[in-house]
């Protein structure tokens, strides 16, 4: 061994000394852990912090961002050519009465706010025509574009009304009837114009088409008018010359005796045949064989109480029955007399059907009777008012074409008074003026907006350069990204000069970290290596035989890490391996300052036994070292990945745990296909090293691979942060209040 373990007598019985009490309460997960306790209590303290951290580290990008932003926004405003909004508003409103003609039209289905509202957006459409815009443009003389601030094509009618459109706004104000038109211009009297003149325009095409549609109807009223008077004056005439052609001089049909007769034995038939359908109804109750319903025509009802006594001596014949016998004579007088009732019910319904058959036939020849008076009557009636019939036609005729020319001739009056109004849907309100201000650019709104855009900006670009390049700092931020569990924080031992800082103490260069629990077993840094090993070892119900140390990335600490872990097993009483399986790189060897010519490479060549390749350590005589030997790449890493299973197999039955430090996983495929047959996979992650990205593909690799993956290292950690405070600052308060402190 070198001189690292080379150790005066009372070094060596203080080193001896050290045990490891187990501590499964500091970090196994599976027992109750303050550190656990307060992550979940200060977790969103830590999103925080991580987002001040973002924007504390990076806030010259933000800085720049913002700036940049900034200066093109103003840039931009202040080059921009002004624009001013003008804005008018109008009323909208309905006339009550019909068209024209004053015919209403069909009622409408929809509610009175939805037709209101289809209303007033079918002006807002009309307001935003091709054909309004394109009559402003034309009368404004807006050809040349001026009003767009930009040159348009004179000639494109289709470009001009395009950019008119872009310029102008119609918009309903919310729960009223007022419609606002709001136009933008670079010259603000123009901007007031257009407005203005969009109104005008409007009024002036609705009169022309209401004046348009006047003239149509008032024509075709006077041609209407002119047909109406020709057939009032013929169906005059035709009047007066029936009248001289028959003589009639106005009929009376009160007075007429034909007439009155008619009526007579109009009302005598309707009441014959009411007489005949009840008699008939009468009478068809007897052809049904129901004497029931015969009976209750008659007036005394003789048979109902004929039906009566026959269930009355029917009930008495029954108890007569049972009491005394069919042979005693009271039963044969109850007999005759049930008979005899029953040949009355039969005669009754007899006799009352013969009676209702001859008042039916006596109803039946009345009917008839009158009838075919009737029918006399009504020859002589119409005949006699033959002529008055076809007068009275000719008189209505005379009637309804008079009172339809004197209607249209009013309407064609009324016609020619509302010709001479203006009328149209809108008012004006509020007429548009010039503005004083400019719209755009609003240097202020602008100012204070890309600040807040800048600003917003640069924090994203912040976090989206620290999602792609942010290192994991904090426990926190591991345990967040990692299903895992914390098995340790291990602090960072920083060089100073050519002195080492351990514990607060200055030592030689020489003392590297790796030796950390070897040279400095009361210090921090020692302890957090045996809470490491505590963790580790209660992991699983057995304590793991193989314990595998990799880590993402190289210069994560997986080495050091490896050495301390054995060296606290060796402290414990059991008999370590540590195996430098790192044939890429390794450095077990340079860190105990040891001669590497026989090792591992060796035992997979097969030129050396097991015994000349392993070192024991003669301080920790529990210690056996197998450094990695000369390596000749690539067929010493394929013969170990070939052969790993089998070295453990045999090593395992001389060892109580065998520490495996291989190489990083992301950079080669060596620990991933070693891991497989390891009982223990620990995973160290430098803090401030590895990003998140590297952390999470590591873990993904060795879970595909169904590794024993049972936690991460967390290394380098400061021995000032919160992280290394909270795991270790009891012991730091112990050893500092022990008496043998000093010590």
């Amino acid at each position: 061994m070198t001189r690292y373990f080379e150790l005066t007598g009372e070094q060596a019985s203080d080193s001896a000394a050290q045990t490891l009490v187990p501590a499964p309460q500091d970090l196994n997960p599976s027992f109750p852990n303050p550190y656990t306790q307060r992550v979940v209590e200060a977790l969103e303290e830590t999103v925080l912090g991580s987002l001040w951290r973002v924007i504390r580290g990076r806030k010259w990008i933000i800085a720049a961002f913002t700036f940049v932003v900034v200066v093109t926004v103003m840039a931009a405003s202040l080059l921009m050519k002004p624009r001013y909004d003008a804005v008018g508003r109008v009323m909208f409103y309905r006339e009550d009465e019909g068209g024209v003609l004053g015919f209403k039209g069909a009622a409408s289905s929809m509610p009175e706010d939805a037709d209101e509202r289809a209303a007033i957006n079918t002006q807002i459409g009309i307001l935003q025509s091709d054909g309004l815009a394109w009559q402003v443009i034309h009368d404004l003389h807006l050809e040349n574009g001026k009003f767009a601030g930009s040159k348009t094509e004179p000639d494109n009618e289709d470009s001009l009304v395009r950019e008119f459109h872009k310029n102008l706004t119609v918009s309903n104000v919310r729960g009223t009837r007022l419609i606002e038109m709001k136009f933008r211009a670079t010259d603000p009297k123009l901007a007031a114009d257009v407005v203005n003149y969009v109104t005008k325009a409007y009024v002036d095409r609705n009169y022309s088409s209401q004046l348009y549609a006047s003239n149509q109807v008032s024509q075709f009223l006077s041609n209407q008018l002119n047909d109406l008077k020709a057939k009032v004056e013929e169906s005059q005439q035709k009047l007066v010359d029936y009248q001289n052609s028959n003589g009639i001089f106005g009929l009376d049909d009160k007075q007429n005796i034909v007439t009155a007769k008619l009526d007579d034995l109009n009302k005598e038939l309707t009441a014959a045949e009411a007489e005949r359908m009840q008699k008939e109804a009468t009478y068809r109750l007897t052809q049904s064989s129901q004497p029931e319903l015969i009976a209750k025509s008659e007036p005394d009802n003789l048979v109902t109480k004929l039906r009566a006594q026959e269930a009355d001596l029917q009930m008495q014949l029954a108890q007569a029955s049972v009491q005394l016998g069919p042979t005693h004579p009271k039963i044969r007088e109850l007999s005759n007399q049930l008979a005899q009732t029953r040949k009355s019910i039969r005669t009754e319904v007899k006799r009352a059907g013969e009676r209702i058959t001859n008042e039916y036939r006596m109803a039946l020849e009345r009917e008839r009777m009158l009838r075919n008076a009737l029918e006399e009557q009504k020859q002589a009636a119409d005949k006699l008012n033959a002529s008055a019939i076809q007068y009275n036609i000719l008189k209505r005729d005379v009637e309804t074409n008079r009172k339809l020319y004197e209607d249209l001739l009013q309407k064609q009056k009324e016609l020619g008074i509302s010709a001479t109004l203006k009328l149209s849907g809108l008012r004006v309100i509020d007429p548009a003026k010039p503005p004083k201000r400019p719209s755009e650019p609003n240097v202020p709104r602008n100012f204070g907006l890309s600040l807040l855009f800048g600003l917003v900006g640069g924090v994203m670009l912040a976090f989206g350069l620290a999602k792609m390049h942010e290192p994991i700092s904090t426990l926190e931020q591991a345990q967040i990204l990692s299903p895992l569990p914390a098995l340790g924080v291990v602090p960072r031992l920083e060089g100073n000069g050519n002195r080492l800082l351990v514990d607060g103490n200055v030592l030689p260069a020489a003392y590297k970290p790796e030796l950390v629990s070897f040279l400095q077993p009361l210090s921090p840094a020692a302890e957090s290596y045996r809470a490491l090993l505590t963790s580790i070892l209660l992991s699983r119900s057995t304590p793991p035989g193989v314990i595998m140390m990799t880590s993402a990335l190289p210069s994560e600490g997986k080495t050091t890490v490896s050495m301390n872990t054995a060296i606290a097993l060796a402290r414990l009483g059991r008999r370590v391996l540590l195996v430098d399986a790192d044939l890429r790189r390794p450095s077990v060897h340079r860190a105990m300052q040891l001669t590497s010519t026989v090792g591992l490479t060796a035992l997979l060549r097969a030129s050396a036994p097991f015994e000349e390749a392993v070192i024991r350590c003669s301080e920790l005589p529990n210690l056996f070292i197998l450094t990695a030997g000369q390596v000749s790449l690539p067929e010493d890493t394929e013969l170990l990945v070939a052969r790993f299973k089998n070295l453990l197999d045999g090593w395992r039955g001389q060892f109580d745990h065998i520490i495996v430090d291989t190489p990083p996983v992301l950079p080669l495929t060596d620990a991933v296909r070693m891991s497989v047959e390891a009982d223990s996979v620990i995973l160290v992650v430098r803090a401030g090293h590895i990003v998140k990205d590297a952390f999470l593909r590591a873990q993904d690799l060795l879970l595909k691979v169904n590794a024993h993956l049972t936690g991460f290292v967390l290394n380098a950690a400061e021995l000032s942060s919160a992280d290394f405070r909270h795991y270790y600052g009891y012991y730091s308060q112990y050893k500092g209040n022990h008496p043998d402190a000093a010590a």
